[in-house]
């Protein structure tokens, strides 16, 4: 039985697999390599063994509940606890997608929001005290790209619970269906309001964690505009540079409740625009 386990989500490629490479290298413990696409994270794990580490392998769809109670009871029999979840699993429609506006919608929420809230509450129970919980986020979550200020001081309230949250996102799904989303406030990028999501979400955990008194630190992150097949190899940030600070925030000592950018910057959720003084992209 291993003393630590991690668990990175859609870490195939890309990000979520230079995260799983600089676990590897760095945590003392059992790297968990996920994909809802069998072959591939095989093949993804075949590639870090041959560079000498020691990855492990388990298919997981977050968008399925079935495959998110079979791992969770995978875990728990064979481990029992998890240390580290990292939430990297997403999806983002490029401006040039043929698909319908309300498919896209449907889909960003379902996977960035939906999927992220429903893998990490199944595997909260198992997260030991001390644990890490980190949120592959963006700039497009920061709240002031929410263009009404009504639906950002929802988002952002103090009293705002899980299942409310949740409600707002399914709101904004069936405002695009009706493509009364601009007329709403919403602004015009799914991408946009789903990583939103993502950060109220990692904000409220942090706060009821924190009334827990276990220990553990959930934060989210911009690692920049990384370089990966879902920007078409567009990108200034090398999928290695943005595990660098994931790496940090899950290994090294560091609070709770933070918005990181790729270079380190703590930055206020509910401020100004931080892309105005840094230098950040989706």
């Amino acid at each position: 039985m291993s003393k630590k386990v991690a668990v990175v989500t859609g870490s195939n490629k890309g990000l979520g697999f230079a995260i799983v490479k600089a676990l590897c290298s760095k945590f003392d413990g059992t790297v968990y390599l996920t994909s809802r696409d069998e072959q591939r994270g095989q093949a993804a794990c075949e590639a870090l063994r041959n560079q000498g580490l020691a990855p492990a392998f388990y298919q997981l769809d977050v968008t399925n509940e079935e495959s998110i109670t079979k791992f969770r009871d995978y875990i728990q029999q064979t481990h029992q606890k998890i240390d580290i979840i990292v939430n990297n699993a997403g999806i983002l429609f490029l401006k040039d997608a043929k698909e319908p506006k309300a498919f896209q919608a449907e889909q960003t929420i379902l996977v960035n929001f939906f999927a992220l809230v429903n893998f990490t509450e199944a595997m909260l129970p198992l997260v030991r005290n001390e644990g890490r919980i980190l949120n592959i986020s963006s700039s497009s979550g920061h709240l002031s790209r929410i263009p009404s200020e009504e639906l950002r001081k929802r988002i952002s309230s103090e009293d705002l619970t899980l299942d409310q949250l949740k409600d707002l996102m399914s709101c904004y799904v069936e405002t695009v269906k009706l493509g009364k989303e601009i007329e709403e406030g919403w602004g015009d990028s799914p991408y946009v309001v789903s990583k939103v999501g993502v950060n109220a979400y990692t904000f409220m955990l942090h706060k009821r964690l924190k009334s827990a008194e276990k220990g553990i630190t959930v934060n989210c992150m911009h690692p920049g505009y990384v370089i990966s097949d879902m920007t078409r190899g567009a990108g200034s940030v090398t999928p290695e540079q943005g595990a660098e600070l994931a790496l940090k925030l899950l290994v090294e000592s560091c609070e709770s409740g933070l918005y990181v950018w790729h270079e380190g910057t703590v930055v206020p959720w509910d401020g100004p625009d931080p892309r105005g003084y840094i230098d950040g992209k989706v």
